[in-house]
């Protein structure tokens, strides 16, 4: 008899989504692809500027592997698998705030565009809503979900029978001592090591703005490069539980916060940003690099404040649980 327990019903059904929606952003980036690379490879505008390519490119790569990742997560959510369904509220809680911090903008987008007879503002608000909305729905259905003590005592049910049979194990993705708090940031901050192969390919020409000033050329590539090592490096060390990751994951948070302040309010913003646009071939002339266009960029820079001091109030609130966690660790380090 097979006394393995089962998934409900709604922990079945958060999988599939998970299975249809990543096989749905699979294929629709895989079709992106090959419409973009005719339009790029195209002698008539509007067409790509051979700056742009390897920075899509890489953007269609990262995302594709979010998708396949999100694929095998529902796959493995169904089976009961415990990192899986971390792994999902991981997912959750992104798609929730950048589909909330998306929604804003386009609204906001819409409100102070001027309209235009042939497209109603309410018919575009309505299916920019259902585009956006729908996403945040289905985060906020898994993050209620699989918080739920009924849900998790499956998962947890499922790992003891798996013990049974195989030793325990503390692996670097579902580590007990460390806060789950603590863990979604890591595993955020660490996906960051996904850029660090493709940095090297990026055009020289891609410009990189610190503190009011423009970098570019192999300037530019080497600050991309530590910026990306110094938010990935701290993010696995709080999945290591060590305890220098917390001081260095706030130093480098702050750092990125005082930067997005600095490069919102330098009076050399908007010359910043027309130089960077025509530099890598954009047109100046076409929203959003016109003039009057720029000051939304302005807010966006504003709005990628949110989630590093989301990170920072989460550290705050969890810092005697992860230093508590880490003293276990380093305990049980030094007595194997």
């Amino acid at each position: 008899m097979d006394s393995s327990p089962r998934a409900s019903a709604s922990v079945v059904a958060a999988g599939i989504v998970a299975i249809l929606g990543g096989a749905f952003a699979a294929l629709s980036l895989v079709a992106s692809f090959f419409v973009i690379s005719n339009i790029g490879s195209s002698p008539y505008p509007p067409s790509l500027s051979p700056a742009m390519r390897p920075v899509l490119y890489a953007t269609w790569t990262f995302f594709l592997v979010c998708a396949i990742f999100v694929i095998v997560a529902g796959l493995q959510v169904i089976r009961l698998r415990n990192w899986a369904r971390f792994a999902l509220l991981g997912v959750a809680g992104c798609a929730l705030f950048f589909g909330t911090v998306g929604l804003g903008v386009i609204f906001v987008t819409i409100y102070f565009t001027p309209a235009d007879p042939a497209v109603s503002k309410l018919l575009l608000a309505c299916i920019l809503a259902f585009i956006y909305g729908l996403p945040i729905l289905v985060a906020i259905w898994w993050l209620i979900l699989f918080t739920r003590r009924s849900v998790a005592d499956q998962f947890h049910a499922a790992a003891a029978a798996k013990l049974e049979i195989t030793p325990a194990s503390t692996s670097l993705l579902n580590n007990p001592e460390c806060p789950l708090a603590i863990r979604i940031v890591g595993w955020y901050l660490a996906s960051f090591f996904l850029f660090l192969p493709v940095l090297p390919f990026l055009p020289s020409r891609l410009p990189a703005f610190y503190f009011g000033h423009v970098f570019r050329g192999p300037a530019a590539n080497a600050l991309h490069l530590l910026s990306f090592a110094i938010l990935a490096i701290p993010g696995l060390g709080l999945l290591l539980l060590k305890r220098w990751s917390y001081p260095l994951t706030v130093a480098t948070q702050l750092l990125f916060c005082l930067n997005c302040l600095v490069i919102a309010f330098s009076s050399s913003f908007e010359s910043n940003m027309r130089a960077a646009f025509n530099e890598i071939g954009l047109p100046a002339s076409l929203p959003p690099f016109a003039d009057a266009s720029l000051h939304q960029i302005r807010y966006l820079v504003l709005l990628s404040l949110i989630l590093p001091v989301a990170i920072l109030i989460l550290l705050l609130i969890y810092r005697r649980t992860f230093f508590a966690a880490a003293e276990i660790a380093d305990k049980t380090v030094s007595s194997s």
